[in-house]
């Protein structure tokens, strides 16, 4: 038994580890909303399995051990396999719109190949299940066990080895695994184990492959230059770094100025291109001492800033390759702190001879201290001041103009975060924020109302006194003032923008013909929403406005969503189907994904009915059986989310909430499914609706408790050390988690008791409604907040508590045969 419980820990690891890992191949060869795709195909061949299983029935009962082995097999030569295959499907996100029926050939057929390993990994796990039927909840807990452990090594493994040779190293690993431990369980003749692992390794020599990169991202591009070549290339769990040489880069943070003196200044300076996730570029310029070359920071949007305050001490949020830095020096900063997230960036320009030299070593200069670091975690754990704080351009226009961050909770962008930047400025410091412009006008829009309700929510009489608003033809920069602006500060900022033929948004005391004088739109759109968020009728703005523009917050922090579902029937009559290109991709991902996965995974509970309906005891269990497993699909997702999310703002920085978080809630959960185990060994089933009612309730009480606690436990612990921070993250993760592990075990150790074959449809139904306990709770937390989302996953376990008590009832026949 103990080989068993090895195997389910290593293919659940295993499982969780390809899934992460998918997520990161499409995140670079397509764009991180995919990962909504990615949850979406795990959880339905999750869901597949445990149906066929459930379909199956009796043809299986007397080859468990056999099927057991073979499915672990299958699943090793799968997942590098699949991984490979599907590196040939020419799917394209942008091409739907001009290719509609060939890419949703191509997407359909993607996600039959990805499906499959996750199809067999929920066999091997149902399979494992049926043959510790009387003790479900210690196996269980291997597989929870297993999943944190899979997650926790994902982010050691993706620090070294780039993401496409991950699915073959799985492989391998699986290979082992089925070897040590499988052969001692499934005891398989020699000869089928020889041909097993000559299988198995020629698969992973085959899904050696390198990630296909959509042909409308930044490092395509750049790669199609006669002279491109790659200069060097690196990997972290955060993104994988691509550092690209041409005589053809040339990138600005934002638009130049029409009116650059290139007779006068000279051209750029010569770039290398430090792609992200190969979509993203922050350029590296050539960097000798000599700023002279980078009078060009002085003809860009983000440069309006330094007009208003004189050698500012600057804090400089998305440093990447030093631009933002270098236009700081060139300004005469007094010193620069440049934050960048991920540490790779600046391990590479150290590490690399040819990067270090062509940069100058910028990050070594001595009015420069580099700093590894989230921007909002540093700003909350530093109490220190600055005379100007500039948030980077942190993502490639590209992405920005096709919507594909709709999805990414932002703590960057929030009233919250404006107000600690804000207050982490000196008492004539500003705040400067550039962010790309799309079209139809949103994202600066969005910017500005931000600021307005940040400057509300810190008591400013007078915000308009406090705001400059201007853009370029494809950013838009918004700058605040700790302090009222004065007259020769305005005067500073109008010339600064007329001279440069930068159009001005807002000033303290513009007049209506001062807008849109360069880059004209058909009417002043950015005038006209500033005017109103300061002296209109701001809620009707919000209200009539196309895309959904209110501020984001903490408890909703979802900066890129733009979407208005009721504004879409406009939005069709008026631009037919030209308005796609426009939209938020990831929205539309999200929303595809749930909607899918409502179909298919009614479809995946209503098929083993009429197998199930044959059968008196579990004809009376159905429905409750369906209630009960659903229900703690989507109540398990919803709270995990919701807490994950919350918990990772405390953290701040990305790899260590992740981490720490995910891993926690898997293992703290598993070991909650040991002690149901024991509980019910010790209760029966008289006990199960206790022990479930008694978690609901213990839940319920947590909730409210975290809703108090946890915005006080923020502001204290802001300035604690990472791992003082990560200790009292576990503290306060385990006691949730622990009993949150409790109910499907113990509801599927009920079922299992009455009989065996309701097993791997319950096991299915929690899978498939996982799908939609995924989506959906992000769903919930965009248009409702984490609020309402924690409040419906205690109402959901409440529900549950009553459905299981009802599934005993009709399990033990005390029910109407109506059920």
């Amino acid at each position: 038994m103990i080989a068993l419980h090895l195997l389910v820990f290593v293919v659940s690891a295993i499982g969780i580890a390809y899934q992460v890992a998918l997520m990161r191949l499409f995140s670079i060869g397509q764009w991180h909303h995919f990962a909504y795709m990615i949850i979406s195909i795990a959880m339905l061949g999750f869901g597949a399995g445990g149906v066929l299983l459930a379909l199956a029935g009796a043809q299986i009962a007397k080859s468990k051990r056999q099927l057991l082995g073979a499915a672990v097999t299958l699943l090793a030569i799968s997942l590098p396999l699949c991984y490979m295959l599907s590196q040939r499907v020419p799917f394209e996100t942008f091409e739907i719109i001009s290719q509609t029926r060939q890419q949703l050939r191509h997407l359909l057929l993607l996600y039959v190949i990805l499906a499959v390993p996750f199809f067999l990994t929920s066999v091997c796990i149902a399979l494992a299940l049926m043959q510790a039927s009387t003790r479900v909840g210690r196996l269980y807990c291997a597989n929870m066990v297993g999943s944190g452990a899979g997650a926790f090594a994902m982010i050691g493994l993706l620090s070294v080895i780039h993401p496409q040779r991950l699915p073959s190293l799985m492989a391998l690993a699986l290979l082992v695994a089925l070897l040590c431990a499988g052969s001692l369980y499934v005891a398989y003749p020699v000869k089928r184990t020889v041909i097993s692992v000559a299988l198995i390794v020629a698969a992973a020599w085959l899904g050696w492959t390198p990630v296909r990169i959509s042909d409308y991202k930044g490092l395509s591009y750049t790669l199609q230059y006669p002279d491109a070549r790659v200069v060097e290339e690196t990997t972290s769990p955060l993104s994988v770094l691509t550092a690209v040489a041409s005589e053809q880069i040339r990138e600005t943070p934002g638009q130049l100025s029409y009116s650059y003196p290139w007779s006068e200044r000279g051209p750029i300076p010569p770039q290398i291109g430090l792609y992200f996730d190969a979509g993203g570029v922050s350029p590296i310029s050539r960097f000798d001492g000599d700023l002279e070359p980078f009078s060009y920071w002085d003809y860009v949007p983000p440069a309006i800033a330094y007009q208003l305050v004189e050698r500012p001490k600057t804090l400089v949020i998305g440093a990447g390759g030093g631009g933002d830095v270098l236009g700081a020096l060139y300004h005469n900063a007094s010193h620069v702190d440049a934050v960048e997230v991920d540490p790779t960036v600046f391990d590479l320009l150290q590490s690399n001879a040819e990067l270090n030299q062509f940069y100058g070593d910028l990050y070594n200069h001595p009015k420069v201290t580099p700093i590894v670091a989230d921007g909002r975690g540093y700003a909350q754990s530093h109490e220190e001041t600055y005379d100007l704080i500039q948030i980077a351009l942190l993502d490639s226009f590209s992405a920005a103009s096709a919507g594909v961050h709709a999805l990414n909770e932002s703590y960057l962008y929030t009233v919250e975060a404006l107000q600690l930047f804000m207050n982490r400025l000196t008492s004539d410091g500003v705040l400067a924020i550039t962010r790309w412009l799309k079209t139809p006008p949103r994202d600066a829009l969005k910017l500005f109302a931000t600021a307005v309700e940040a400057c509300e929510g810190l008591g400013f009489e007078e915000p308009a006194a406090h705001l400059v608003f201007i853009r370029s033809w494809n950013t838009g920069t918004v700058v605040v003032s700790r302090a009222p602006l004065d007259e020769q500060q305005i005067a500073a900022a109008r010339e600064f923008a007329n001279s440069r033929g930068f159009d001005v948004c807002f000033l303290p005391d513009m007049k209506p013909e001062e807008a849109n004088r360069f880059m004209m739109l058909e009417e002043p759109y950015y005038y006209a929403f500033a005017h109103e968020m300061l002296y209109g009728d701001r809620q009707a703005a919000y209200d009539n406005a196309h895309f959904y523009l209110r501020p984001a917050t903490d408890d909703r922090p979802y900066f890129f969503r733009f979407l208005k579902w009721s504004k879409l029937p406009e939005l069709l009559r008026t631009m037919g189907w030209q308005w796609a290109p426009f939209m938020e991709w990831g929205y539309i991902t999200l929303t595809a994904t749930l909607a899918q996965g409502i179909v298919v995974s009614f479809v995946l509970i209503l098929l083993p009915l009429f197998v199930l309906s044959r059968r008196p005891k579990a004809r009376r269990a159905r429905l409750w059986v369906i209630l009960y497993f659903a229900g703690l699909g989507l109540a398990y997702m919803f709270l995990e989310i919701a807490v994950i999310q919350r918990l990772m703002l405390f953290l701040a920085y990305p790899v260590y909430a992740v981490a720490v978080t995910l891993t926690g809630f898997l293992v703290f959960s598993g070991m909650g499914s040991y002690a149901a185990d024991a509980l019910y060994r010790r209760y029966g089933a008289p006990g199960a609706a206790r022990t479930v009612t008694s978690v609901a309730a213990i839940i319920l009480v947590m909730i409210v408790l975290y809703v108090a606690a946890l915005p006080t436990l923020f502001r204290l612990g802001a300035g604690w050390s990472d791992p003082a921070k990560i200790i009292a993250t576990l503290v306060v993760m385990a006691p949730l988690a622990f009993v949150m592990g409790a109910p499907f075990p113990t509801g599927l150790q009920l079922i299992t008791d009455a009989d065996k074959r309701l097993l791997p449809w319950a096991w299915g139904i929690n899978g498939c409604f996982s799908v939609i306990g995924a989506a959906g709770a992000t769903f919930v937390a965009i248009h409702g907040g984490f609020a309402i989302l924690v409040l419906a996953a205690a109402a959901l376990y409440l529900g549950c508590a009553a459905c299981l008590f009802m599934l005993r009832r009709a399990i033990t026949g005390h029910a109407s045969n109506a059920l």
